[in-house]
């Protein structure tokens, strides 16, 4: 069997859902494959994205929330397997509403909450939270999933965050 040794190596932007590649099965067929349907069969479909949030977007992510994930379609629910948010620190923390959760577009119940607070670098978990009530729910099936802070805007901080978020598509 040849070897391909004479091709360059991929970089990380070669890794799209669309790419293909060879694959021989056990049988010895020769097959194309996608990157997609490899993540699908054996990553359960997980994925991950990052958002990074400059400070002035922080001081008003209550009122303007962030989308990290957008909708994926009508039936599809976006299950978040975890998350944290790195903050880089500056000079100044952040005072008041300081709770960064991830809440889905339109649902009165955030799924995941942290905390902005910092007077140093740091990255910090998101951490599961649990429906309020009877009647509120947390997902709801084809909506954006936000960044956003709770009760408030920030105030006096000044540094910049990024918040990733492991998760999967549901239908």
């Amino acid at each position: 069997m040849g070897r391909f040794t004479q091709y360059p190596a991929a970089s990380k932007g070669d890794y799209a859902d669309a790419t293909t590649f060879l694959i021989a099965n056990s049988d010895g067929d020769i097959k194309e494959a996608t990157l997609e349907g490899l993540r699908d069969i054996f990553g359960s479909g997980v994925q991950s994205t990052s958002l990074t949030i400059a400070s002035a977007d922080v001081l008003q992510l209550n009122s303007t929330p962030l989308t990290i994930v957008a909708a994926q379609g009508a039936g599809t629910y976006i299950e978040v397997i975890s998350a944290f948010v790195v903050i880089d620190f500056n000079s100044a923390a952040y005072a008041t509403n300081t709770t960064i959760e991830l809440i889905f577009s339109g649902a009165p119940d955030k799924i995941m909450a942290s905390s902005i607070n910092a007077s140093v670098s740091k990255a910090v978990t998101f951490t599961k939270q649990v429906s309020g009530t009877a009647g509120n729910t947390q997902m709801i099936a084809n909506t954006d999933l936000q960044v956003s802070v709770s009760s408030g805007n920030p105030t006096a901080g000044d540094s910049d965050i990024e918040v990733f978020v492991l998760y999967r598509v549901i239908s």
